[in-house]
């Protein structure tokens, strides 16, 4: 690590059993890819920012190697505001604000839980930093999740 990068931390335990409320509003098939979590602190707005995201899937072997399979999202709003202390403002953008926008399509939350203030994306699709969260081996036709 260089002394230029931030010391990794671990999020705090209220901000874990928010996630997993929150991810319970996520509705994916048992065999879907794992679900990617990116928090970041904002201090000087006191406020926890939040993005969630179903991986990747690539083919492994066979004709379609290297290929990505697509991974369906669907989203239960009233259990994932369940997740919040109160009814959070909810919005959806369509589509990509700017050709900067890394976020893209996504359901966004914000409001208060377990007293602290947060703003909680879920994505239409990964983000490209997030690689692959998990590999269909054609072979076998088994998963394996990556992260």
């Amino acid at each position: 690590m260089s002394s230029n990068e931030p010391p990794a931390i671990s999020p705090p335990s209220w901000l874990r059993w928010f996630v997993n409320d929150a991810v319970r509003g996520i509705m994916h098939q048992a065999d879907s890819a794992p679900v990617g979590c990116h928090f970041y602190y904002d201090g000087e707005n006191d406020l926890w920012e939040v993005t969630l995201f179903i991986g990747r899937s690539e083919v492994l072997g066979g004709a379609h190697d290297g290929k990505t399979v697509p991974t369906g999202l669907e989203v239960d709003v009233t259990r994932v505001m369940a997740a919040f202390d109160t009814a959070p403002g909810v919005l959806w953008q369509a589509e990509h604000v700017t050709p900067q926008d890394e976020l893209g399509p996504h359901l966004s939350f914000e409001g208060e839980t377990r007293g602290h203030d947060v703003w909680l994306r879920i994505l239409q699709t990964p983000p490209d930093w997030a690689g692959v969260g998990r590999l269909l081996h054609a072979s076998t036709g088994e998963f394996e999740d990556l992260w």
